[in-house]
C-alpha cells in the first residue's frame, strides 16, 4: 500500500515539475520588454514551484521510508515547505541577477549614447573652428584696413570667445565621462565601457584640437586692435 502510494505521490510530482517547466509564450501584442518580463517571471514561478514539488517528492520518501504512512505525510509537508524555500532562494538570486544585468546594460547603453554624442560634437567642432577661422581672416582684413571699428570688431570677437569656451566646457564634460566609464569598466570587468571610453577619449582630443586651432586664430590680432581690459 505504502509503495503505491508512494509511486502514486511521484509520478504526480515528476508530472507536475514537467507542467511547471513550461515557459510563457510570446504575445505579439505586447513590447519585447513586456515579453520579457513575462518570461522572467515564468521562469520565477517555475523555480519556485518546481522546488516545492521536488521538496515533496523527496521528502516523501525519506517521510516513507522512515514512518510509513504517516511518516510519508510528514515528509511531503516538510519537504515542499524547504522546496519550496530553497526554490525561493534560487528564484529571487536568478532574478536579482536579471535585475543586475537590465541596469548594466542600461548603463552600457548611456555610455555609448554618450560616446556618439561626443563624436557629433567633435565633427561639430572642426566645422564651427572652419567657419571661425574664416570669420577671423575677415574680421583681420577689415579692421586692418579701418573698414570696422575696434568696437565692432571686438562684438564679432566677443561671439568667437564663446566657441571657444563652449569647446572647452564640452572638452572639460567628456573627459569626466570617459573617466567615469573606466572607473564602471574596472567594478564591473566589462570591456564594453573600457570601447565606449575609448571613442569618447577620440571626441575630446578631436575637440581639444579644434580649440586649439581656434585660440591660435584669436591669438593672431593685427597690431591695429587693441583689446581693452576690465
Amino acid at each position: 500500500m505504502f509503495r503505491f502510494n508512494f509511486c502514486k505521490i511521484m509520478t504526480i510530482s515528476t508530472a507536475c515539475i514537467m507542467l511547471s517547466a513550461c515557459t510563457a509564450t510570446y504575445n505579439p501584442n505586447l513590447t519585447p520588454e513586456q515579453n520579457r518580463q513575462n518570461q522572467r517571471d515564468a521562469q520565477y514561478n517555475n523555480t519556485l514551484g518546481t522546488g516545492a514539488l521536488a521538496g515533496t517528492a523527496l521528502g516523501a520518501l525519506v517521510g516513507g521510508l522512515a514512518g510509513g504512512k504517516k511518516g510519508l505525510l510528514i515528509g511531503s509537508l516538510s519537504g515542499a515547505a524547504l522546496g519550496a524555500g530553497t526554490g525561493y532562494m534560487v528564484a529571487d538570486r536568478t532574478q536579482n541577477q536579471q535585475r543586475t544585468e537590465d541596469q548594466l546594460n542600461q548603463q552600457i547603453a548611456a555610455a555609448h549614447q554618450i560616446a556618439m554624442t561626443a563624436q557629433a560634437d567633435a565633427q561639430q567642432a572642426a566645422q564651427q573652428v572652419d567657419a571661425a577661422q574664416k570669420q577671423l581672416a575677415t574680421l583681420n582684413q577689415q579692421i586692418a584696413s579701418k573698414k570696422i571699428t575696434t568696437a565692432q570688431y571686438k562684438r564679432q570677437l566677443a561671439n568667437i570667445q564663446k566657441t571657444s569656451a563652449n569647446l572647452n566646457n564640452k572638452i572639460n564634460y567628456y573627459s569626466a565621462q570617459s573617466k567615469q566609464m573606466q572607473q564602471y569598466a574596472t567594478i564591473s570587468q566589462d570591456p564594453r565601457f573600457s570601447q565606449e571610453a575609448q571613442q569618447t577619449d577620440e571626441a575630446v582630443n578631436r575637440l581639444k584640437y579644434a580649440e586649439s586651432v581656434l585660440a591660435t586664430g584669436m591669438g593672431a590680432q593685427p597690431s591695429s586692435y587693441t583689446p581693452t581690459r576690465g
